[in-house]
This record gives C-alpha cells, sequence and structure tokens, in this order.
C-alpha cells in the first residue's frame, strides 16, 4: 500500500469513527421498547424482590410490583424504616457487611420490615421530655416512622393517597411528633430555625419530584404489605394497630 493509499484509508476510517461518534452524542433518549413493557418489567422485578408475603386482594399487581421495585431496589426504604432492634434491615444472618457464611446472600429480615423506630437522634436545640427525650436542652429524638398499613388497611400507620403524596410532596408531618416550642408547647419540641411542621431526616426533599403515578405505586405496595403492630415505652406515638 502507498502512502497516499494509507492515507486515504486513515481518513476513511476517521470519518468513520466522527459519524460513529455523532451518533452516540448526548441527545434525548430513544426508547424503542413499549413504556408499558418497561413498566411491566420493573413490576415484574418489584413482586420477585418484596421480603414479605403481600396481599394483593383487589389491588393492581403492576401497581404493587413498581412500588416494590421503587422501596427495595431504588430507595431501600426499609434501610431506615426497620423495626429491627438491632438496628440493622438484616439482622444477625443475611447481612452483606458482616463476616458471615451467608453474607453472600443478603436477606432482609422481613419480620421487622418497614415497622419504623429508628433512633436517629435529635436535630437541633429545643425542650426535650417525655418518650422522646434526648437529654436536658436537645430537642426531641427522630424516630422512623412505621410505614405498614394498620387495621383500616391504608399503609403508614392509615394514611390516604392524597396524605401520602402530601408527605412525599411537603413533608407534612401528620403525627406532630416534633412541633416547635412556642405557646402551649412546651415539651418535646423543637428551636427556630428546625420547622417543627415538616418530617426531620426522612429525605422528602429528594423524593418530592416522582410522578404521581410512582408515589401511587408506593402507597399501594406499602398497602400490600403485612402490618406490624410497633409496641414499647419508648415509642408510644408509633404504635401501629393491626386490628
Amino acid at each position: 500500500m502507498t502512502l497516499k493509499q494509507l492515507i486515504k484509508t486513515m481518513l476513511a476510517v476517521s470519518a468513520a469513527s466522527i459519524i460513529i461518534l455523532a451518533g452516540m452524542r448526548p441527545g434525548p433518549l430513544k426508547v424503542h421498547a413499549n413504556e408499558q413493557d418497561s413498566i411491566d418489567c420493573l413490576a415484574e422485578i418489584g413482586l420477585k424482590i418484596s421480603p414479605v408475603k403481600l396481599d394483593l386482594n383487589g389491588k393492581d399487581p403492576m401497581l404493587v410490583g413498581l412500588g416494590s421495585y421503587i422501596v427495595n431496589a431504588q430507595a431501600d426504604c426499609n434501610g431506615c424504616h426497620t423495626s429491627n432492634p438491632v438496628g440493622s434491615e438484616y439482622g444477625s444472618s443475611h447481612n452483606p457487611f458482616l463476616r458471615s457464611p451467608l453474607n453472600h446472600d443478603p436477606k432482609v429480615d422481613a419480620q421487622y420490615y418497614l415497622g419504623g423506630g429508628q433512633n436517629f437522634g435529635p436535630v437541633g436545640p429545643g425542650v426535650s421530655s417525655g418518650p422522646y427525650s434526648a437529654g436536658p436542652g436537645t430537642g426531641p429524638l427522630i424516630i422512623s416512622r412505621n410505614l405498614t398499613p394498620d387495621y383500616t388497611g391504608l399503609p403508614e400507620g392509615g394514611h390516604t393517597l392524597e396524605q401520602f403524596i402530601n408527605i412525599i410532596r411537603r413533608g407534612h408531618d401528620y403525627d406532630h411528633l416534633h412541633p416547635n416550642c412556642g405557646g402551649s408547647v412546651t415539651t418535646n419540641c423543637y428551636d427556630a430555625p428546625t420547622n417543627g411542621d415538616v418530617l426531620q431526616v426522612m429525605p422528602w426533599p429528594a423524593f418530592k419530584d416522582m410522578s404521581d403515578f410512582q408515589l401511587t405505586a408506593i402507597w399501594t405496595y406499602l398497602s400490600a404489605i403485612p402490618c406490624i403492630a410497633n409496641t414499647g415505652s419508648l415509642y408510644p406515638n408509633l404504635v401501629n394497630k393491626c386490628s
């Protein structure tokens, strides 16, 4: 091959590379599969990975499955909302973070799944006394909530879909567990600038832009999991009545 032919070949290869790279340039994502097929695929995965037996009676399996996928494969809600007394969603066995013969097969401890009760401590100064006391001069303890359905079948201790969406969109605390101090509120309360009207620690600002469809799926899934009745002197306001 002459030098001229070699240069022409190199130019042709370069041009082809430019065309290929141009086709790979950032731009609108082209989804070739039907969108519904993609949702059905995620829902199928979600139904398979749910760590607890699901009650699908009267519920859309697609919504339940999609909700499970978001809760378990994307958000790891149980990481904060497990009621396991050891503080780990995996318990002492099947824990991937421990040296254990079973650590290659991580499994969530289902009996405590999404039951709430994890203690995150105070987030600011305030008046602390009673079951949520963190000590003199500190604000009340932040305790993760029970997300399982109550005796009504509604998740998160009886919240409607509208209420659930409001919780995720605005962080509204319907339980009023950590109000602001002032007036008649003198115990278990936070001083400014902490906003006692919204959930603290809960990453609702990161979840608020999820679609109504996704939030409906999560809510539907949470209504399909088994009820856990949280009891114990430390969390009297978190008791969930299953019947």
